[in-house]
């Protein structure tokens, strides 16, 4: 039987997700599959759905406005799994968590490259919003391991997809629908940036394989029931460790040392920057009762950190990428011994504690502050530059934090130029006032060709962003897009394109 309420206690818990964005739902429906789903749509012809994973997001994009919402949790199921001499692949519904993806596949020695801070993150979520993560830098995001898609349409239609099975020519695409509609449109010509991580709007590409449509589109064309996951072979070993650095152009140096100087048979799985904020609000977590008291205490004297993770099946490799880092360390005016590395899967583990309590710290600022200011929401950008523009970024974001005056954490994925500045506002003020500088730093980083949204999607509260990136006349050619697939704009309203477009 389907499960759904309208309790206003138990949907309190389902109305905001990690932006602390908080919102609104006359009803909340649980599906367990795909003819749940269906039902749900058909049953309620002309309400507004909200799709929900596990609202690990940070922009608000599975924040219902009204209407329905439909949380995926109990759509859980591994539902085929199969492997040969060449490949591997899994199909899962979209409430499956990364986590228990990567505890099914452990025992077959395969890996799943996309990396997000929250393992408590859904597929489909992940899917919605092309996720990638910290190993993206040598592997890409979710959309390169994506092999088919099942959607429901507004009104019940199933739409299966499978890589290599649809291409749009000149940009003209027929899809046909489970029950034989077809559906035809005409993509937009646009002009991505020039970076290896963006999902901001729909992806378009000439002569694009039509699946890749649908991944990032955040939930605004259809609702996922089952998505097929191509795996790989996992290393043998894995080693990881956090340099400390003296100040932070030591760090910005180090980072494209290390990308010029590696082979790319032994790129670095992950490139990872803590910047001096960042380490500050770390220090503090080590004095309380907090996993990180368990470990070593952070030096007083490091301004800042980057941490480097390989992965390979030979041992001596290992060494050898461990020996070039340390010269590479050495070269930037860092010293090796003041390194903390992991050889093992324990300290390993260790290692990604540390990665991962930058955004959980963040997370509870955030919190705290909303206790006596409950319309601030999490702050932090999700912008990613070209190569030959890291230090030029880097540098407007600490001097436009310096001029206002604001409390800030920096961390992210360096080894893509991909910081995530975080902004601790102390009241509405300081929020209002970030959210300009947000503005101002987007025109720059638009003009550097780079991306708006690297891996968050632009959710409800980065649409102003998206409207810097593209032209009036793209996103409404891009709107249009959506009107083919969801006509009466019922689905995920408000992600991606604000009112004035509708």
């Amino acid at each position: 039987m389907l499960k759904s309420t309208s309790s206003k206690e138990i949907m309190d818990e389902y109305l905001r997700d990690e932006s602390k964005r908080t919102g609104s739902s006359e009803r909340i429906f649980f599906p367990k599959n795909e003819a749940d789903v269906i039902s749900i749509l058909r049953d309620h012809p002309g309400m507004p759905v909200t799709v929900q994973g596990s609202r690990t997001g940070v922009t608000g994009g599975c924040v219902p406005d009204g209407g329905l919402t439909v949380n995926m949790e109990q759509m859980n199921q591994v539902l085929d799994f199969r492997r040969d001499e060449k490949a591997a692949a899994i199909t899962v519904q979209p409430g499956v968590l990364l986590q228990t993806l990567r505890s099914f596949i452990l025992p077959h020695k395969l890996f799943f490259p996309p990396d997000p801070t929250e393992t408590t993150a859904s597929l489909g979520g992940m899917v919605s919003c092309n996720s990638s993560g910290a190993r993206s830098f040598r592997y890409g995001s979710i959309r390169d391991y994506v092999l088919a898609l099942d959607l429901i349409l507004p009104g019940g239609d199933k739409l299966h997809l499978e890589r290599g099975s649809i291409t749009a020519k000149e940009n003209r695409f027929t899809l046909s629908t489970c029950s034989g509609r077809r559906i035809s449109g005409k993509l937009t010509d646009l002009q991505m940036p020039r970076v290896k991580k963006h999902t901001a709007g729909y992806y378009i590409r000439p002569d694009m394989d039509l699946i890749d449509l649908f991944i990032g589109a955040e939930g605004t064309l259809g609702i996922i029931t089952s998505i097929k996951l191509k795996l790989v072979s996992a290393k043998k070993e894995t080693w990881g460790s956090v340099i400390f650095l003296p100040d932070e152009a030591s760090a910005l140096a180090l980072v494209k040392l290390v990308r010029q100087e590696t082979p790319d048979s032994l790129s670095p799985e992950a490139l990872e920057f803590f910047g001096s904020d960042t380490l500050h609000l770390l220090r503090q977590a080590q004095l309380t009762k907090t996993a990180l008291t368990e470990m070593e205490l952070i030096r007083q004297d490091a301004c800042c950190a980057v941490y480097v993770e390989y992965a390979c099946d030979q041992r001596a490799s290992l060494i050898q990428a461990f020996e070039d880092t340390c010269h590479c360390i050495e070269s930037v005016g860092g010293n090796p011994e003041q390194t903390w590395a992991a050889i093992n899967a324990y300290h390993m583990e260790k290692l990604h504690l540390f990665r991962h309590a930058a955004p959980e710290c963040i997370n509870r600022k955030i919190s705290e502050i909303k206790r006596t200011c409950p319309a601030i929401t999490k702050l932090g950008t999700d912008m990613s530059v070209p190569d030959s523009r890291l230090e030029e970024v880097f540098s407007l974001y600490r001097s436009g934090l310096a001029e206002e005056g604001l409390t800030s954490a920096i961390f992210g994925h360096i080894g893509n130029n991909h910081f995530h500045v975080n902004v601790i506002p102390k009241n509405m003020d300081e929020f209002n006032r970030t959210k300009k500088l947000f503005s101002r730093w987007a025109e720059v980083v638009v003009a550097m060709d780079g991306t708006v949204s690297a891996e968050h999607g632009i959710g409800k509260l980065k649409t102003s962003l998206l409207k810097q990136l593209y032209s009036k006349e793209k996103l409404a050619e891009m709107a249009k897009i959506k009107s083919l697939f969801d006509p009466d704009w019922l689905l995920n309203r408000g992600n991606i394109f604000s009112d004035p477009v509708l």
